[in-house]
């Protein structure tokens, strides 16, 4: 997939994807899986538009993404998209929707013959337009307009905030149904404190990406993969209260019989299931314990458990 944060135009007809899709779920898969299908039937270019917000998000507002700018290229790529257009929001955000479609979507740069895009799709200057405006504003460039209803699942819409609120709560089973793949946290591991070593239970631990959302403080089965390799485990994503007042939150995975020296290493670890909340216990001695049990509830899940 080529990729570039450039405003420029393309030499080839496009069928455009368009929005900011965080998170990949179901609801955006079937956006980009659509443009992905025009691309094919009508012999265009399969493209996203989307914006990187990083500098314009203002920390502790609310504003965090359920996945890193990394892993949304990854998926988005996955789906058979090949242009892939993220400029800065700073650069769109004065537009006006006349503007949108005339330097963005004309052949000034993405060259759109179809472009897709969800029902409640805005844009312009302050949100100023929606899809009736798109449809009128592409008519005179000969771009078709092919808005997408949102998908359900069990009755509700399925959405970055609906996906954002079950993973502050834990439900990552939920999460995983609504994104349509398993939820993940992919970092570089570092040097903890050792002191998970000294218990009896090394750890790899892997610093949480900012900007994203957090996921409910505490204890998860998950797995992860190290290369071509996975291992189940038992992860705690938190601050670890018992052993530190470090406020950063840490993703620390015990890997079930196994003691890989992972340090330096690039790891993916997949949330499964929670199994209890952070806290602080009254001794280390307590803590171990506690984490031993868990262990055994995971190894327990091994063989046969199906992850969502």
């Amino acid at each position: 997939m080529k990729e570039t944060a450039k405003i420029e135009p393309l030499n080839i007809k496009t069928a455009v994807a368009i929005g900011y899709f965080d998170g990949i779920h179901l609801g955006h898969r079937l956006i980009l899986q659509t443009a992905v299908d025009f691309a094919k039937q009508m012999n265009l270019c399969p493209a996203v538009f989307t914006f990187d917000m990083s500098s314009s998000r203002v920390p502790g507002k609310g504003s965090e993404d359920l996945i890193t700018a990394k892993a949304k290229k990854k998926q988005i790529s996955g789906l058979g998209i090949e242009y892939y257009v993220c400029p800065p929001f700073e650069e769109i955000r004065e537009l006006s929707g006349k503007e949108f479609v005339d330097r963005i979507l004309s052949a000034k740069c993405l060259n759109a013959a179809v472009v897709v895009c969800g029902t409640d799709f805005r844009f312009g200057k302050n949100r100023e337009c929606g899809i009736k405006e798109l449809a009128k504003l592409c008519g005179p460039y000969g771009i078709q307009v092919f808005p997408q209803e949102p998908v359900m699942l069990d009755g509700e819409r399925v959405s970055s905030t609906r996906i954002k609120n079950a993973l502050k709560k834990g439900n990552i089973q939920l999460v995983n149904r609504l994104l349509g793949y398993t939820y993940s946290v992919t970092g570089t591991v570092v040097h903890g404190n050792h002191m998970a070593h000294g218990f009896g239970f090394p750890t790899a631990n892997i610093m949480f990406p900012k900007g994203c959302v957090l996921p409910q403080k505490g204890v998860y089965i998950t797995d992860t993969q190290v290369d071509e390799f996975r291992f189940r485990g038992i992860t705690n994503i938190g601050t670890r209260p018992t052993v530190t007042d470090d406020e950063e939150a840490v993703v620390e995975t015990h890997l079930i019989d196994a003691d890989e020296d992972l340090y330096g290493y690039e790891i993916t670890v997949e949330l499964l299931k929670f199994v209890r909340p952070e806290q602080k216990f009254d001794s280390v001695e307590e803590l171990v314990d506690t984490v031993k049990m868990n262990i055994e509830s995971a190894r327990s899940l091994v063989f046969g458990e199906n992850r969502n």
